[in-house]
This record gives C-alpha cells, sequence and structure tokens, in this order.
C-alpha cells in the first residue's frame, strides 16, 4: 500500500510541476512561455532573451521595463528596415493589449542584455515590469548558439 501512496504522490507533484518545467510562468493574467537567453559569444558582453508573453487578463498593459542580475542594464529592442538595410533599434515600450500575446525573437522584437558577466550559468532570472499589470519573474535557460536551429540564430 505505501507503494501506492507514495506513486500517486509522485504522479501529483509530477503533474503540478510540468508547467514550470516546460517552460511556462505566470503572475496574475500575464504568462511568459518557452523563454532563453542566447550563450555570450567569447569576448562580448551582451546577448539577446527570446520568448512569447501574453496578457490573459481584461486590463491593457504596457511591458515598461526589464531587469536581471545576470546583465547590468536590459533594453526592449526591434528590428526595422532602414535606407535599404536591417537595423536593431530600442524600443521604450512594448504594448500588450487584454488578450494578445506578443513573441520576442531573432529577427523580431527581443530583450537585449548588456554588461553580462561571463560564467557558467545554466540559467538566468529575468524580471518583466508593466505599468499596472505587475511583474512577472521567470527563469530563462541559457542556450548555445551551436545547439539551436538556423532560424534561431538571425539577429
Amino acid at each position: 500500500m505505501n507503494k501506492i501512496a507514495l506513486m500517486v504522490v509522485v504522479a501529483f507533484s509530477a503533474c503540478w510541476a510540468l508547467p514550470t518545467l516546460a517552460g511556462h510562468h505566470k503572475v496574475a493574467d500575464i504568462l511568459v512561455d518557452m523563454p532563453y537567453v542566447r550563450a555570450l559569444v567569447p569576448g562580448q558582453t551582451m546577448t539577446a532573451a527570446f520568448f512569447r508573453v501574453a496578457n490573459n487578463g481584461a486590463q491593457n498593459c504596457v511591458l515598461t521595463a526589464a531587469t536581471s542580475a545576470y546583465a547590468e542594464k536590459i533594453e526592449f529592442h526591434t528590428h526595422q528596415y532602414m535606407d535599404g538595410m536591417m537595423k536593431m533599434r530600442p524600443v521604450e515600450a512594448v504594448e500588450l493589449p487584454a488578450g494578445s500575446s506578443q513573441a520576442f525573437k531573432p529577427g523580431g522584437l527581443h530583450l537585449m542584455l548588456f554588461g553580462v558577466k561571463q560564467g557558467d550559468n545554466a540559467s538566468a532570472e529575468i524580471t518583466l515590469i508593466t505599468d499596472k499589470c505587475g511583474e512577472l519573474s521567470f527563469l530563462a535557460p541559457i542556450k548555445s548558439i551551436k545547439s539551436m536551429p538556423a532560424e534561431a540564430m538571425h539577429h
């Protein structure tokens, strides 16, 4: 009987932890899904972070900042086609209307992390700050560019 009880506890614990293991992070009505940080290129101190953020609530939100002990400074950035070239530009804030989601992805909107310390970190804790929907902290695994598909390497 003890083995059955243990199996039930283990099964319940695994189901409860599954969203965290799958990369889902939620506070109130804001959800961050499948975040990751691109590993530093040797000799560099900046990198990028990617994820999808959703506002499942009825209130519009604006992402106003991001912070992390992993980096001295974080900015929202996007790519724009200007004068025949793709250029990366900072963005002051990111609107997240009620019921919408926004992809932070290579070649588009993303987080730029500046002043990253070299080290053997397996993940980085990042906090997104909103105007009126609270703050959401999440762990983003650090992934080597060598292990990513070609389409994920564009920046």
